[in-house]
């Protein structure tokens, strides 16, 4: 695929201080912000980000917004976080980044705004020790996004998030399903504490405003340490985090990685957690059949 967009950062150690980062005001990208439209979905990424998304809108209406970051997080034993728009112990150095709209190479370049049926971003960078090859995917009706990771060095990981998804602080109530088939429930209230803390196959939650559930679907059912999966339940968001390391040793050269996508339902409130399962079926089944791809 040809390279449109090569982003060459000055190297900041990852084991370097929050004070040296801040001295310097690196930022992992220029200060640009790039949209893809398709049926359903509009999604914005944000250089200063590291080319993470910075927005999603769902037919038309923010989904989840640009408060808090997305994207991979990462922190040493002892150290500071790493990653889209933390900088404090490091910057994400972003080696190499390209768009394509239904197969067509496009530029990353502020307030670009591209239409298709399927948009797609490939990045590869360095989070502190570790290796990403990143792949965000948007489509018709499902934004698909994929982590791959490699450790470069030894390394004993704090936390590190794979994905997080700064969902509206206006959703009442989430559900998910779990490895043994089994529904679990329950409802926001902003108490500032961890909902979930599982390794679901999926999970949803609902917005009574706009009548809409937005799911996230897992093609492998991510195994988590620390909270797992679970939705940060504050004022300003009902942030989900996907924690796959949380006070872990990871020996050089170990390789994981994390897949999720996103898709979204209308429905009213008495019947979402219904619709919701229905679209987690369908999503199963169009990826099992390679209809839904990365």
């Amino acid at each position: 695929m040809k390279l449109l967009a090569a982003i060459l950062l000055a190297a900041v150690p990852w084991a370097a201080k929050a004070a040296d980062a801040k001295a310097v005001n690196v930022k992992p990208g220029p200060p640009a912000i790039v949209s893809v439209q398709t049926r359903d979905f509009k999604v914005e990424f944000a250089g200063e980000r590291a080319w993470t998304i910075y927005r999603i809108l769902y037919n038309g209406e923010v989904v989840c917004d640009k408060v808090g970051f997305y994207g991979t997080v990462f922190a040493a034993e002892g150290g500071k976080w790493i990653g889209t728009g933390h900088t404090d112990g490091g910057i994400e150095q972003v080696q190499d980044l390209t768009l394509t709209v239904d197969g067509q190479p496009r530029e990353l370049t502020d307030k670009a705004s591209y239409q298709g049926h399927r948009a797609e971003i490939h990045k590869h960078s360095m989070i502190g020790p570790l290796r990403l090859e990143a792949t965000y995917i948007v489509t018709d009706d499902a934004v698909l996004e994929r982590h791959r990771y490699e450790a470069t060095t030894d390394v004993k990981i704090s936390t590190l998030y794979a994905f997080m998804h700064p969902w509206l602080p206006r959703t009442t109530e989430w559900m998910a399903e779990l490895g043994d088939g089994s529904i679990i429930d329950g409802k926001f209230d902003n108490s500032g504490d961890f909902k979930l803390k599982q390794d679901p196959k999926w999970t949803a939650l609902y917005d009574p405003e706009n009548h809409r559930a937005m799911l996230a679907w897992y093609p492998t059912p991510l195994v988590g340490q620390g909270i797992k999966t679970g939705y940060w339940d504050k004022t300003v968001y009902h942030k989900l985090y996907n924690q796959i390391y949380s006070h872990a040793a990871v020996s050089a050269g170990t390789k994981f990685e994390a897949e999720v996508i996103i898709r979204g339902v209308e429905s009213d409130a008495a019947a979402w957690k219904d619709a919701a399962k229905a679209r987690a079926a369908d999503t199963k089944a169009r990826f099992t059949s390679g209809e839904i791809h990365f």
